[in-house]
């Protein structure tokens, strides 16, 4: 069972690996790619930094590290990131920005650094400038979509990490010839609400986007494309 890689690098190669273990085969093909951008690191000391994507942990972990009192990642590879730079943070369960601002704590008059790239929906900067905290945002990357050749016929299921991943892939699968049906693991129910949209309505949610949780969904998966018998035998 070959399954289409969209997320960005170094995620990709992460997932590629682990899915190759389990015995699928993995195709690498990324519809976005990752640029890093200049920025001045923060001059102040804030309360809490709050990282949004592992992206983001990875450019900026070194150069605002010591400049907050506590820190929290959005998901569990954002937080690995970090502690491979020396920083400690907590992550939510929900891996999501909404995830994320349930379980933060009171941040009245608290000064709050986000670690983002461009874009995104700032539904977390947002709410915590509702709760009273004093938000300052640090874009450190952006995504820059690109459009890899597939082989649809070569395809059988894919696996999107983002919203605008998502979008991207759509948009590649179906200018290839590809078919409504395929098959498409999301990280989350506000990714997979998309797929309709998109043209792509055979949506398995993730409870995540870390490896762990695309193989429990993608196990699942192959039952209904080859049969428990053939997955095991691949």
């Amino acid at each position: 069972m070959s399954i289409w890689i969209t997320r960005s690098e170094p995620g990709a190669t992460a997932l590629a690996e682990a899915i190759e273990g389990a015995g699928f085969k993995p195709f690498k093909a990324p519809v976005l790619t990752i640029e890093s951008l200049a920025f001045e690191p923060p001059g102040d000391r804030f309360d809490i930094a709050v990282f949004l994507s592992a992206h983001g942990a990875r450019v900026a972990a070194q150069s605002v590290k010591g400049r907050f009192r506590q820190a929290f990642a959005v998901g569990r590879q954002t937080r690995q990131v970090l502690l491979e730079s020396g920083i400690e943070a907590r992550a939510a369960e929900a891996e999501s920005s909404e995830g994320l601002l349930a379980s933060l704590p009171d941040m009245a008059d608290q000064r709050v650094l986000l670690v983002s790239g461009v874009g995104g929906r700032n539904i977390l900067g947002l709410g915590l400038e509702r709760r009273g905290a004093d938000v300052e945002r640090l874009d450190v990357y952006r995504r820059v979509p690109v459009s890899p050749l597939v082989d649809c016929a070569e395809i059988d299921a894919a696996v999107a990490s983002s919203g605008d991943g998502f979008r991207q892939a759509a948009g590649v699968w179906f200018a290839a010839g590809g078919v409504p049906e395929l098959p498409v693991l999301v990280p989350s129910a506000r990714v997979g609400a998309l797929g309709p949209e998109l043209g792509l309505a055979n949506v398995v949610e993730c409870a995540g986007a870390d490896s762990e949780a695309v193989l429990a969904a993608l196990r699942s998966v192959s039952k209904g494309v080859l049969g428990l018998d053939d997955l095991e035998n691949s």
